[in-house]
């Protein structure tokens, strides 16, 4: 998490620049648990560039959800939108370099937002949002196949899936309910369990789908292959790329890091405590 103090010149020169979050919100067209290992990894492997980076769970709430990333006692987000919580106490900072944070509570639905609460949670968000480089959100869709806050349809959709038959099914489900709502957009694929070959194929045949029904053009970021390091490294509490950096998964996950262009120009940065 960032720690550099905000003054009046740093506060001047964040206003005069265009510095905006890079912003990646990821569907599984797999598991809930095969989602936060890709993000975990992901953010590890970005975060060894200094690049600050928060990963946000805004999917379905569970114990087994949260479990991975270990946030199940903090507030979420919401608890912030409606004072209940300062926004400094929402956020958890991973011994793997990220921090993390959950958009809602337990004892609150994952349900369509009602237009009050979204402006309010979408302030939030945006406040936090703009304390990082990369923003890195784990989300599903809600009961009317949306995206749980209207800013993620305006940034990056990545769908996670595998060379099974009902996970590209469900891959080319979630594209065509977010089609049916907010109509064409571009959607990158990742494929995992797969070699490149295989991803590729897999790629080109959901790609040709989606042209030829809804005119939309799929962007292909990369496969991560079935790799037992993944595990061994989970287990160890590490990421992939700092316990076995020669892995091919580890070598799969750096690539993906940089097909997401993380690379930007340094903003002056604020403290969490500015928004308490």
């Amino acid at each position: 998490m960032p720690k550099l103090q905000e003054d009046q010149a740093a506060g001047l020169r964040r206003l005069m620049t265009s510095y905006q979050p890079k912003i990646v919100t990821v569907l599984s067209a797999t598991s809930s648990e095969s989602n936060s290992g890709l993000l975990v990894n992901l953010a590890a492997s970005i975060n060894e560039h200094d690049c600050d980076v928060l990963i946000l769970h805004a999917g379905q709430v569970s114990r087994e959800a949260l479990r991975p990333y270990g946030i199940e006692a903090i507030p979420s987000l919401y608890d912030v939108a409606h004072q209940r919580s300062a926004l400094a106490q929402s956020v958890k900072s991973s011994k793997l370099g990220f921090s993390i944070s959950k958009l809602f509570s337990k004892n609150q639905k994952h349900t369509a937002i009602e237009s009050n609460n979204e402006k309010q949670l979408n302030k939030v968000f945006n406040n936090l949002a703009s304390l990082f480089e990369v923003v890195l959100i784990d989300a599903s869709l809600d009961k009317n196949n949306l995206l749980p806050l209207d800013i993620l349809n305006d940034n990056k959709i990545l769908i996670q899936l595998t060379r099974d038959a009902e996970s590209i099914k469900q891959g080319y489900s979630l594209i065509k309910q977010i089609y049916s709502q907010i109509g064409r957009r571009s959607f990158g694929i990742i494929v995992v369990d797969a070699t490149d070959a295989q991803a590729a194929l897999v790629f080109r045949n959901i790609s040709q789908v989606a042209r030829q029904y809804m005119q939309i053009e799929l962007e292909f970021f990369g496969a991560i292959p079935a790799d037992q390091h993944i595990d061994r490294a989970a287990k160890l509490g590490r990421a992939i790329t700092d316990a076995f950096p020669a892995s091919n998964a580890a070598k799969a996950f750096k690539a993906l890091a940089q097909r997401l262009n993380y690379k930007q120009n340094q903003p002056a940065k604020v403290e969490l405590a500015s928004f308490i």
